[in-house]
């Protein structure tokens, strides 16, 4: 659904209970999806082989709350988005991807800086995460939406800010690019998505932008009605997996993964998240 240009009411959605997902059942787990995701064949080379054989198993660093991309709770059990796609690339693989634990994603960004991670399982490309680690090919994309108050009568782009409020969860990669662009705005770090929104609805910020999946989810879970949201911003969430940096071979790897998940696959990673939650 195209999203720019059109001026979209959030709507509160029923939850579903939480369905926890045990990342290591590979066998068992491999019983919950149809034939057809792995009618694409991944082509390794004897090399690429080899490795995975030697490997057995990778360390996947994540964010424990960022949901419903991803969480990984004390208990060890991954869900959301991400870790279903994670979940199909183990078994397209036959290798085991284990998330490392931390307590935020602070803490996950210096474990992939010191290079203890072989992959880093969602994020934005930037120059700067490039010095720690390569990066696949995107594998999920969300437009970055504009949220204001209902009332908001006269503002519909990032250009309509100037001077105003606008929350920003902390390490957003828009951040540079608005602090370049839109100099005028004036940026309120919040700890996640969740707070962002709060500030707006309460009117302790004038406007937040983030990826309209994330928004949803957010909104479905806080029950905000007062709020609307924009399709009018040019940025876009494209989440790549981040790899260890200089190890060409599980980038291959991985993107040859990548390459085979069809249509279908992708369609069915989001049913699957959706009916998780």
């Amino acid at each position: 659904m195209r999203l720019l240009g059109i001026h979209i009411p959030i709507i509160s959605l029923t939850r579903r209970p939480a369905l926890k997902i045990n990342i290591f059942l590979i066998l068992s787990m491999g019983l919950l999806f149809s034939v057809k995701l792995f009618a694409a064949e991944i082509l390794l080379t004897p090399e690429e082989q080899q490795y995975l054989s030697k490997k057995n198993e990778l360390s996947l660093c994540v964010d424990p709350d960022w949901l419903p991309y991803e969480k990984l709770d004390a208990q060890g059990s991954y869900t959301g988005l991400v870790a279903q796609y994670m979940q199909l690339l183990q078994l397209k693989l036959v290798v085991v991807i284990k998330p490392k634990m931390t307590s935020s994603w602070s803490e996950t960004q210096k474990q992939y800086e010191a290079g203890q991670c072989d992959l880093i399982s969602a994020l934005n490309k930037t120059s700067k995460r490039g010095q720690y680690m390569d990066f696949t090919q995107a594998y999920i994309k969300s437009p970055a939406v504009l949220v204001l108050p209902e009332n908001n009568k006269q503002d519909t782009q990032l250009s309509d800010m100037s001077g105003k409020k606008l929350a920003m969860v902390k390490g957003y990669v828009y951040e540079s690019k608005l602090h370049e662009q839109y100099p005028d705005i004036k940026i309120i770090q919040s700890a996640n998505m969740n707070e962002a929104l709060n500030m707006v609805s309460q009117g302790k910020a004038d406007a937040t932008i983030g990826p309209m999946y994330l928004i949803f989810s957010a909104t479905m879970k806080l029950n905000i009605s007062n709020l609307k949201m924009l399709g009018n911003t040019e940025y876009q969430d494209e989440l790549h997996i981040g790899v260890r940096k200089g190890d060409t071979i599980l980038l291959s790897i991985m993107n040859k993964a990548l390459s085979s998940l069809t249509p279908e696959d992708h369609s069915q990673m989001r049913k699957a998240s959706l009916h998780s939650r």
